[in-house]
């Protein structure tokens, strides 16, 4: 990662008002009182620190981040915190975590450290303690190969308060997951600088079976106060600040739910995880069509960004990409076109198309990625990866008010993410009918652009609106979608209330750090 933000440590803070804007200072305070209260009346005394990590919402670049482009991310104000405190390891015991949440939906578990694995994860599980033990786990896989790793894990007990919505495309799982490695780094007296920790919630976070790029860890760790960052991953993870240039008025991003969760982990063999085979498939089959040349290391799959690399190789400009991004990538659309066919794959035809045997290729790319699936759409996925990451530049090229800047920020940045949400929906296949009808919504209600965020197939979308116009924005799009939907939440002020959990502006918000001062947090 780049050296201002990767080689920094995750701060560590004595006052909630290092973390939070003013505005939510009130119901912070209130809210880590709450969770210092129920630590203390379960676990019979005072936390020593807290952590936090927060949720995020991407603002374009969706499903290309595990074909190896470069996304553009914001942490939110919304946050999973863990309260700690470390304790006495009994007798010649193990190491134990005594793990509990504020939320009585998620049953109090505890597991302790095995000497070899660090801890047992069944992915094939849905079961809320694993995104602890993918943190626990990737903490200290990353120690033990820095070789800093302490002789003796601690036993601690942990209590987890989260105020992402889960299954809204805003990383609940991965705040949790770096949460989650940054209490048990904190608690074991580890060191990790930002870059070293998001490996290790990365690497983590595959333990609990989602085959994760890499953006959400990311952003939820490295995030400064007040900038989006553009996250790339060739060639090796790194971050870059993102400043929106003065305009006629102030971007904001609203972030409304459809209230349709859509679970990772539940339908990741039809979803997610497909489309991950899918654009390595279309990678490879795109590559047998350009006669690529034999690779030194055959056994790495390609991405689609690898692919990219070795068709400007064989232009003879293999370092032609960094500002020449949109000539690069119309090129790689147009491969697309000319090397895959506009027709779902069948297994027999991808594996015709790469002279192997359907055996083989399920073993090469599919392997223990766990997928249900009877045909592949190799060519939308690979165009939407394509023209996705092109939007991607675009957007960061308008901030910086380069073509193609027109003078209106707020229209240019919502036309590329208009053209996202068209892409997700027809190309990409992750979008549904309730996100189709908010987008709508919302640029009647005067968005300049609104698409999914997130995996998507439910969950969240965001919108970019006037910040004079957030407020009378947020009012329509209660009336147009929330009480058309469910019309007894009108006038109910209980449901209006879980409402500011449904329909929020968030700005862009610092990533994950330890709070050390838990009498006045």
């Amino acid at each position: 990662m780049s050296s201002d933000l990767s080689t920094e440590f995750p701060p560590s803070v004595a006052s909630l008002v290092d973390v939070y804007p003013t505005d939510l200072l009130e119901f912070q305070t209130a809210r880590y009182a709450q969770l210092r209260a129920a630590f203390e009346k379960r676990f019979g005394s005072a936390p020593d620190f807290y952590a936090r990590s927060p949720g995020r919402v991407n603002l374009i670049g969706e499903h290309i981040d595990y074909a190896g482009y470069s996304v553009l991310p914001m942490a939110i104000d919304r946050d999973v915190v863990i309260a700690v405190k470390v304790v006495p390891t009994e007798g010649n015991s193990n190491a134990k975590v005594v793990l509990a949440n504020t939320d009585a939906r998620f049953p109090e578990r505890s597991f302790e450290h095995e000497p070899e694995g660090h801890v047992s994860i069944d992915g094939k599980v849905h079961e809320w303690s694993n995104y602890f033990k993918c943190g626990y786990k990737g903490v200290f896989e990353q120690l033990a190969s820095q070789n800093t790793s302490k002789n003796t894990p601690v036993s601690f007990y942990a209590m987890v308060d989260g105020t992402v919505p889960a299954g809204a495309g805003v990383s609940s799982s991965s705040a949790f997951v770096c949460c989650s490695a940054l209490a048990t780094l904190h608690a074991n007296g580890g060191k990790l600088n930002k870059g070293a920790l998001t490996n290790a919630a990365i690497q983590g976070e595959r333990y609990a079976g989602v085959q994760c790029g890499g953006m959400d860890q990311s952003i939820s760790i490295m995030a400064p106060v007040g900038s989006p960052l553009i996250i790339h991953f060739t060639p090796t993870l790194s971050a870059e600040r993102i400043v929106f240039p003065e305009s006629k008025s102030t971007p904001v991003f609203v972030i409304a739910n459809t209230l349709v969760v859509a679970d990772k982990h539940v339908t990741a063999p039809i979803h997610y995880n497909l489309r991950v085979v899918e654009t390595r498939l279309a990678a490879a089959i795109l590559y047998k069509y350009m006669n690529g040349p034999k690779r030194a290391d055959d056994a790495k799959l390609l991405t689609l960004r690898d692919l990219q690399d070795t068709y400007l190789a064989s232009k003879g400009n293999p370092a032609g990409f960094p500002g020449n991004e949109q000539t690069v990538l119309k090129a790689m659309s147009a491969l697309v076109e000319a090397g895959l066919t506009e027709t779902p794959y069948t297994r027999e035809q991808a594996a015709e198309a790469l002279k192997i045997t359907v055996e083989e290729l399920e073993r090469r790319y599919i392997g223990s990625i766990n997928i249900r699936a009877d045909t592949f759409s190799l060519y939308l996925r690979a165009k939407h990866v394509y023209e996705e990451s092109l939007r991607v530049y675009q957007f960061r090229d308008v901030c910086a008010k380069k073509a193609p800047y027109s003078g209106d920020l707020l229209n240019d940045l919502g036309s590329l993410m208009n053209d996202s949400q068209i892409s997700c929906r027809a190309q990409f296949d992750c979008s549904c009918k309730e996100i189709d009808e908010l987008t709508s919504i919302a640029r009647k209600a005067g968005a300049f652009g609104s698409r999914l965020t997130g995996a998507g197939w439910g969950g969240c979308t965001v919108s970019l609106v006037a910040e004079e116009n957030v407020a009378a924005f947020i009012t329509k799009v209660k009336e147009d979608y929330y009480f058309k939907h469910w019309p007894q939440w009108k006038g109910d002020k209980d449901a209006e209330a879980r409402m500011e959990d449904y329909i929020f502006a968030s700005k862009p918000s610092i990533g994950a750090a330890v709070i050390t001062n838990t009498t006045s947090a």
